[in-house]
């Protein structure tokens, strides 16, 4: 990510470096502040899709983030050609305590299994025609 950064973004000191937490808040290893905007903390993850970044996110207000300004927040941040998802979990595992946003970075040219483009790996002809 570190090539990534965008224009705007000031990386400053992350949970971890200050011990504060003992959960995956304080596995956050990055903190970004845009303008006196947005602040986003990321933590990278080996997962069985390959490292995927999660970054949690919100305006400096605490007020609703539009699904436009989530969009141009993983761009800036992690380049428009990745792709991030934003998880509801069920509701026994849902943590709402803080008002945040979540996305899940994947790694450069990995394609979800699903989607509605006609691109996308779940919706292509060749997966009918065998």
């Amino acid at each position: 990510m570190k090539n990534n950064i965008r224009k705007g973004w000031i990386e400053e000191v992350p949970p971890e470096k200050l011990k504060r937490e003992n959960n995956w808040a304080g596995q956050l290893s990055k903190c970004y502040r845009y303008k006196e905007e947005y602040v986003a903390l990321t933590r990278e993850l080996d997962t069985e899709w390959g490292k995927v970044i999660h970054c949690c996110f919100r305006n400096t207000k605490g007020t609703y983030i539009s699904w436009s300004e989530k969009q141009w927040l993983k761009n800036s941040l992690f380049g428009d050609d990745r792709t991030a998802i934003e998880v509801f979990p069920q509701q026994d595992r849902l943590i709402d305590e803080v008002n945040m946003y979540h996305l899940w970075v994947f790694e450069r040219d990995y394609e979800l299994p699903f989607g509605i483009h006609s691109r996308d790996k779940s919706e292509r002809r060749e997966k009918y025609e065998r």
